[in-house]
């Protein structure tokens, strides 16, 4: 059967109001410096999406720092605290760039951990007015390992994350993060508590992609995407996806993009063809920055599955 895929001239976007319009409202307040309708967005916020999406979204926007600091402090308004708490560790880490910690300048680490700091300081003060607050948690656990916190703290902040939210699928993204083995972690204790995440979340949830995610981080420990071939991992990625964005209760909430693209990448390396033009199919133009490497593995992956479905 003929693979049907997305059409190759669509060009790639990163940009979150393209892959959830419904957040377009927020982006639209913060723009105009409206604070009622930012509060309102999140009120209004359904309860199956993730707000840490949102607050990502908000993250994203250059500047927007100068007029969270006007709202008021995290005390006064939690919301205003949240927000720029994460804009804040999004500058950290594009303070400390990409490349690997023995070709980071000292300057860059230098301006990383301090605005880390900052960002743990407002949020710390979100967390103490809004314990059950999903996004500053899930922040905060980021902060942990850019601080190097070690896996006691990391694990309080992941707890308090699933406090505020069950089986809350970004911070579950962020500690299989926490525990690879670039950050103190192991191996073992990264798959074992990627499938935790999907064996214990409802049918149809994103929770499983965290399976992928950690066979994909796996493959970037081992250097080879060979990894990905082994018939234990093929089955491990199929099962993963058939109780997630494959199952029947599946419905696409904020995470979805993020879901689907693990997926897609990890199916790809694996040699399921028919799996991956499936997720791809569903992104269509849909890319984050996470785990795809470039806009141009991306493409790579897109041509060669187009390529596939050409020949039938």
């Amino acid at each position: 059967m003929p693979i049907k895929l997305l059409n190759r001239a669509a060009s790639p976007t990163h940009d979150p109001v393209e892959h959830y319009p419904d957040l377009a409202p927020l982006r639209q307040a913060l723009h105009a410096e409206d604070w009622r309708a930012v509060v309102a967005f999140f009120d209004r916020l359904p309860d199956g999406d993730d707000p840490t999406v949102a607050t990502d979204m908000v993250a994203q926007m250059r500047g927007v720092e100068t007029y969270l600091r006007s709202v008021g402090g995290p005390a006064e308004s939690p919301l205003a605290g949240t927000l720029l708490g994460v804009r804040l560790v999004m500058l950290a880490w594009e303070a400390r760039g990409s490349a690997r910690s023995q070709y980071t300048s000292s300057r860059r680490f230098a301006s990383f951990h301090e605005t880390l700091r900052e960002a743990e300081a407002v949020l710390s003060e979100v967390t103490a007015a809004d314990p059950g607050n999903i996004a500053a948690w899930t922040a905060r656990l980021c902060i942990a390992r850019g601080l190097e916190m070690g896996p006691a703290e990391a694990n309080r902040r992941y707890e308090r994350a699933v406090g505020a939210r069950p089986h809350p699928f970004t911070a579950q993204l962020a500690y299989v993060q926490q525990l690879c083995p670039k950050w103190g972690g192991s191996l073992e204790k990264m798959h074992d508590f990627a499938r935790r995440c999907a064996e214990e979340a409802p049918p149809g949830s994103l929770n499983a992609a965290a399976v992928a995610e950690a066979h994909l981080e796996d493959a970037f420990y081992e250097g080879t995407f060979h990894y990905l071939r082994r018939p234990r991992v093929l089955t491990e990625l199929q099962d993963a996806v058939a109780v997630s964005v494959g199952h029947p209760d599946y419905r696409p909430v904020h995470g979805w993009v993020r879901a689907q693209s693990s997926f897609a990448m990890a199916l790809w390396y694996a040699g399921d063809r028919a799996g991956a033009a499936s997720r791809m199919a569903t992104l269509d133009n849909r890319i984050t920055e996470y785990p795809w490497r470039s806009v141009r593995q991306f493409r790579t992956v897109r041509r060669r599955l187009l390529r596939i479905g050409a020949r039938g």
